[in-house]
């Protein structure tokens, strides 16, 4: 498994032996600052394909897995692309939910999760022609449109590198058709409020409830009322926070009667008709209007040497600023009520 403390070495040398040719990969782990290098050798000198790349190395064998069940792996042959490319630890079950992705309901968003990693063009950070850190700049950023139609934003500085905040831990790897960089997460921005929850093992709840209460279009923004909305902010609470709330007899579980009749109005309560990034929330408390009607109050504390906090009626934000398609979701460890 690679990790910001692991340095891919890929060796590909092509022996003509009867006809036969034999492809080989080594890895060496080595120092803590990440890269990636090919050395071809012999005078049949080739650069693998990024397919190359994504089935022969083990730890992108979860990249190999998914790109496969959504008939994409032929794309990563395309000429000109860059492919940020997660590793199996940023499928783990505890960091998303891999299961979900694969279940043949979720195949359109499938696509869509894996066209969101693909840019129609070369993409370099710090090596080549026009890298985004130039020479003698302390960093760079610029943002990029990809294939399933969303932007993302790469920033680099001379020791480190992150698509959409997500660490980049190899970077820079020619194929013979493109780029590879290797990330440390997925990225999932081009979802939207819904399929973030049903991505998310901590949200396994909230995408539940979202369900049996009918709001998965209010929170899709995609029918008509009541309020529909496309621009969210979503204060999600994990699934700790309903079992704490919820669970009346204590097996760790929510049945069916113990979810509120009014379970659709404290899930609006935690819905705002806008967008409120962590850098948008006011220092002083500020009383927001939430779908439900009724207002919570926000309030971001700003720290010197560490990220901002934000909290939503004094309790505080724990997964800040997940951003999503239409809005962003932060997530919370209790459950609103109005």
């Amino acid at each position: 498994m690679i990790d910001a403390t692991t340095t891919l070495f890929f060796r590909f040398r092509t022996w003509g032996i009867a006809g036969v040719s034999v492809l080989a990969l080594a890895l060496f782990v080595v120092g803590c600052d990440a890269f990636t290098s090919q050395d071809l050798g012999d005078s049949n000198k080739q650069k693998p394909t990024i397919k190359q790349y994504v089935e022969e190395v083990r730890a992108l064998s979860s990249l190999e897995e998914v790109t496969t069940k959504a008939g994409l792996m032929s794309a990563l042959e395309e000429d000109d692309i860059t492919v940020f490319a997660p590793t199996d630890g940023a499928f783990a079950p505890e960091n998303f939910d891999k299961s979900d992705l694969l279940a043949d309901a979720n195949s359109d968003l499938l696509t869509e999760v894996l066209q969101y990693h693909i840019v129609p063009q070369a993409v370099k950070l710090r090596e080549g022609d026009d890298p985004i850190l130039a020479d003698g700049a302390d960093s760079g950023s610029a943002t990029f449109t990809t294939v399933e139609g969303d932007e993302l934003r790469v920033r680099v500085t001379s020791g480190s590198a992150t698509v959409n905040g997500v660490p980049i831990s190899n970077g820079d790897a020619d194929a013979s058709n493109g780029v590879v960089h290797v990330t440390d997460g997925v990225l999932l921005e081009s979802t939207d409020v819904v399929d973030r929850a049903e991505l998310t093992p901590a949200f396994r709840i909230l995408r539940r409830l979202i369900g049996e209460t009918g709001l998965e279009g209010v929170l899709r923004g995609e029918r008509p009322g009541p309020n529909p909305r496309e621009d969210l902010t979503v204060f999600a609470p994990t699934n700790a926070a309903f079992v704490s709330a919820l669970d009346q007899n204590g097996n760790g579980q929510i049945e069916e009667d113990e979810i509120p009749d009014n379970a659709d109005d404290i899930l609006e309560y935690h819905v705002i008709g806008d967008v409120f990034r962590v850098e948008d929330i006011p220092t002083s408390p500020t009383n927001v209007e939430t779908l439900e009607g009724s207002d919570v109050t926000v309030q971001r504390f700003p720290k010197d040497s560490a990220p901002d906090s934000v909290t939503v009626n004094g309790n505080p934000v724990t997964i800040p600023d997940a951003r999503v398609e239409n809005g962003v979701v932060h997530g919370i460890g209790t459950v609103l009520t109005p």
